[in-house]
């Protein structure tokens, strides 16, 4: 009997954990099939949504509700909010521009853009693609001096990688000194010399070409490479190819003394007023100031045919030229398929340590938007301007100004 016993055990025990095992299985099935169901049942509802919206011919008045709700628990706060709409614009002021001036900002008040400045880059590169002096395929290693030490798997890194987040560089350079003493401005002393000798060692998170990771160090890098082979600094390079071009004379990394006058001051995510931020090499990362005037005059520039060379560079570089696992990237822009009309959006959003920017369009319906704020909500993880501009080009396809 005894050895009856211990052999019905030693056999119901692997069915009990086959039993379990299957139990688990059909359970997370389950769940998985009802967050699916979740999903399709949400996206047909937002696409109901979007198909029921009628004009009413408010979105101005939404847009003015918008801005009173963010500037609530911002009261120091300055915004400014442009809308085109297949050719129509407004560009309308909220909250104060500083605690001297306490008047609402209006088209022509500078902010810091931050990171919009790598769309102006991929711009800048795809003029100077289809100028012939440079291609997307070139190589860091034939594009740097010959002296500049590179590891083999980034010495492949092509500038179409580095436009489109596909480089495998991280996002800031190991030497970048992010000390407390040089936290209020992080970019200012970070030179040539220092990008140089990061490279020697640099290592990447994932081989180039396989995956969009955000890089500020990769379009440093390219912004660098592109006043290399321009012949002339970075900021100059882009006045000639794109600002100038365009008419941008608001768009400028070092303010003149009467433009210095008209920035709003910038401010923390919890109201106090910070440094703004200077810049090196890493200028073609985030050093752009900009107006809102300036920006839907781009943002219009970007929606109109391309028939100059820099007409054909803004559609260029709007281009998918990277899509992997859901992202897809321009040349240094954005591009999304909103689900409630498949919407085709293209945008670049920027935070410095005293300003938020966002910059978006759908080419499609021919509505643009751009906001300017001067509080650094990025570096309190605060992305609502995101979803304000987003919000607000929906409607936009849809909803008249008045």
């Amino acid at each position: 009997m005894p050895e009856e016993s211990t052999s019905t055990a030693s056999t119901r025990r692997p069915r009990t954990m086959l039993t379990i095992v299957l139990m688990v299985f059909a359970g997370v099935m389950l769940l998985v099939l009802l967050c699916v169901g979740a999903l399709v049942g949400w996206v047909a509802w937002q696409k109901h949504r979007f198909a029921a919206l009628k004009d009413t011919h408010d979105l101005s008045d939404t847009v003015g509700k918008m801005a009173g709700n963010y500037l609530k628990s911002r009261p120091r706060g300055a915004l400014v909010i442009g809308v085109v709409q297949r050719g129509e614009t407004s560009i309308r002021g909220f909250g104060q521009v500083s605690a001297t001036n306490l008047g609402p900002p209006h088209a022509t008040t500078v902010f810091e853009i931050g990171s919009v400045t790598k769309a102006l880059t991929g711009i800048a590169l795809a003029r100077m693609v289809a100028d012939g002096q440079v291609k997307l395929t070139d190589t860091l290693r034939e594009l740097l001096p010959p002296e500049v030490k590179l590891p083999a798997p980034v010495e492949r890194i092509t500038l179409a990688q580095l436009a489109t987040h596909s480089s495998g560089l991280p996002r800031l350079p190991a030497n970048l000194d992010l000390s407390p003493k040089h936290e209020a401005n992080p970019y200012a002393n970070y030179k040539a010399a220092d990008l140089y000798a990061w490279l020697a060692t640099a290592k990447l998170a994932n081989p180039p070409g396989k995956t969009s990771d955000y890089s500020n160090v990769g379009f440093a890098l390219l912004g660098h490479i592109l006043e290399l082979k321009a012949g002339k600094p970075y900021e100059q390079l882009m006045h000639d190819a794109l600002c100038s071009p365009l008419g941008l004379s608001d768009t400028v990394i070092r303010l003149s003394p009467e433009q210095s006058a008209r920035l709003a001051p910038g401010h923390s995510p919890n109201g106090d007023l910070t440094p703004n931020w200077d810049f090196d090499v890493m200028a073609p990362t985030g050093g752009y100031r900009s107006t809102a005037a300036d920006m839907m005059t781009f943002i219009k520039a970007s929606l109109a045919p391309a028939d100059s060379p820099a007409g054909r560079a803004l559609a260029e570089a709007q281009r998918a030229h990277f899509s992997r696992f859901g992202s897809t990237m321009g040349l240094g822009w954005h591009r999304e398929m909103l689900v409630q009309g498949d919407l085709a959006v293209v945008w670049k959003n920027g935070g410095t340590g005293g300003y938020f920017s966002f910059v978006g369009f759908i080419p499609g319906h021919r509505v643009g938007v751009v906001l300017l704020s001067n509080y650094g909500d990025a570096f309190a993880g605060d992305f609502s301007l995101d979803s304000m501009g987003m919000e607000i080009l929906k409607l936009a396809t849809k909803v008249s100004l008045k």
